[in-house]
């Protein structure tokens, strides 16, 4: 896992911690005393692969993190859920770190592992550090988003009376574009970006940015989301940009709705 994916494997849990409003559970731990565990094993873990990449030979248990005394000294230390959520941000990001500097070699570093759950022993052997940490943002994460879900009070939200609508302009990369000079290319750049102004100014276009990482062919390039009340219309506008009549980028348009006053834009220029 890169780091970015470590800390996107977390944030599911922590917006649910965010949330709060959680139920006082019939058995079992609170939704503070979860959070609270998983910050003591993302820093125990965290600890043993500090000593790996420092060259020693930790071994790992986790009796402290299921100590439930221990837990809630945790907890009332953080004073709130959202100080244990500042934790638990601090510790994975922590736990990303380490796992980035782990080199192959020491990824594969064995440590030996002991973990009880519910008073039973449930692992006492070796295992590879880079797998460990790896394991922890995968089952052991997902096991206590679902406790938490448990917890989490009913969100039912009744759907507005009224939508705002706009139009959603996707440009996508042609792939038999043809290949231009890099001078041609700036101006073209230049002309593409006027053409926003004009439509900015106009009144037609709200906001539009450049997309990156699309995985999927043809790639989106850009999206744009104008409000000028008629697909077609909106069609023929995104059509005129220089960039569309060249060749080098298509373009499709879908109706985008959301609720009124969701969205505020800055005026063009400030």
């Amino acid at each position: 896992m890169t780091t970015e994916q470590y800390e996107a494997a977390y944030a599911p849990l922590v917006a649910s911690l965010r949330r709060g409003g959680y139920e006082a559970p019939h058995e079992g731990w609170s939704a503070e005393m979860i959070a609270a565990h998983i910050v003591i094993t993302n820093d125990s873990i965290a600890d043993a692969a500090e000593r790996v990449i420092a060259g020693e030979s930790p071994d790992y248990d986790n009796a402290r993190a299921i100590d439930e005394q221990v837990l809630m000294a945790l907890a009332s230390k953080a004073r709130d859920l959202d100080g244990l959520v500042g934790e638990v941000e601090r510790s994975a990001a922590r736990l990303a770190l380490d796992q980035e500097r782990l080199t192959d070699n020491l990824g594969r570093t064995e440590i030996h592992v002991v973990i009880h759950s519910d008073g039973e022993l449930v692992l006492n052997q070796p295992m590879p550090i880079g797998e460990f940490i790896t394991v922890n943002a995968g089952a052991h994460l997902h096991a206590h988003r679902e406790q938490l879900r448990i917890l989490e009070p009913p969100c039912v939200v009744e759907p507005p009376e009224s939508f705002e609508i706009y139009e959603m302009v996707l440009l996508f990369d042609n792939p038999v574009a043809p290949e231009r000079d890099p001078k041609e290319s700036a101006v073209l750049l230049r002309q593409h970006l006027g053409f926003f102004s004009q439509m900015y100014r106009g009144g037609y276009m709200k906001v539009a940015g450049p997309v990156r990482g699309w995985y999927t062919e043809p790639s989106v390039s850009g999206i744009g989301l104008y409000q000028t009340g008629s697909v077609e219309k909106t069609r023929s506008l995104a059509e005129d940009d220089p960039l569309v009549r060249v060749g080098d980028l298509t373009v499709e348009v879908v109706r985008w709705i959301t609720a009124p006053d969701a969205l505020s834009f800055a005026p063009w220029g400030s």
